[in-house]
């Protein structure tokens, strides 16, 4: 167990956004968090990652702290690809790890500024930047959003790569990705769990 989750509520001004949540996160295996928009998965997801705390509940985890993650709307300087992209080594004062950002031919864009791309290639930088830290535990919000197809399949590639060694927590609206990548399965509705199991187990349940 990495995390674990009990009646857990999350409430902004009274109005619940996460309710009766009970969960454990397992170390080592990929867990995916699906729903329709606004059923709380990022809520969650940032939950289980520290940033916010619960309005009440039984929470324990591993993680002393919260850890770097990749955010819907992340964090955009209005300079270079390589300045936006280093911006974890300069606060963490940690050697990164290239692979992403040369895997989605990002060098090439190096001293554009972010302004000038597209979201595509922004979302590419987003998810590079992240993943330079080579941390072993992975929350990843919508990591495919803005991607076109060709660079999906290299984002898919990458990260079953990355489950061998890592703990990933994602959120995702794509089934036919978390098919490929997950573990274990969250499915949300309205801030409740309405389903949750094992990739056999899940998929055989699932009808909504």
């Amino acid at each position: 167990m990495m995390i674990n989750l009990k009646n857990i509520q999350y409430q902004i001004s009274h109005k619940p956004i996460l309710q009766n949540i009970n969960l454990n996160i397992q170390e080592g295996k990929t867990t995916i968090i699906m729903g329709k928009n606004g059923s709380g998965k990022s809520t969650l997801l940032r939950l289980l990652n520290q940033i916010i705390k619960p309005s009440s509940g039984f929470f324990e985890s591993n993680l002393p702290k919260p850890v770097p993650m990749l955010f819907q709307k992340p964090l955009i300087l209005q300079n270079s690809v390589i300045y936006n992209y280093q911006i974890l080594k300069k606060i963490k004062k940690h050697q990164i790890n290239n692979t992403w950002f040369e895997k989605f031919n990002l060098l090439s864009l190096s001293n554009q500024k972010m302004n000038s791309l597209s979201e595509g290639e922004k979302q590419k930088i987003f998810i590079s930047r992240i993943m330079s830290f080579d941390q072993s535990q992975l929350f990843l919000d919508e990591p495919n959003q803005s991607l076109d197809l060709q660079s999906e399949k290299l984002l898919t590639n990458l990260l079953m790569k990355e489950k061998k060694e890592k703990t990933i927590i994602m959120t995702l609206h794509d089934f036919e990705i978390a098919k490929k990548i997950g573990d274990y399965f969250i499915y949300l509705e309205n801030g409740k769990i309405l389903l949750q199991d094992d990739y056999e187990n899940f998929f055989k349940k699932f009808s909504f």
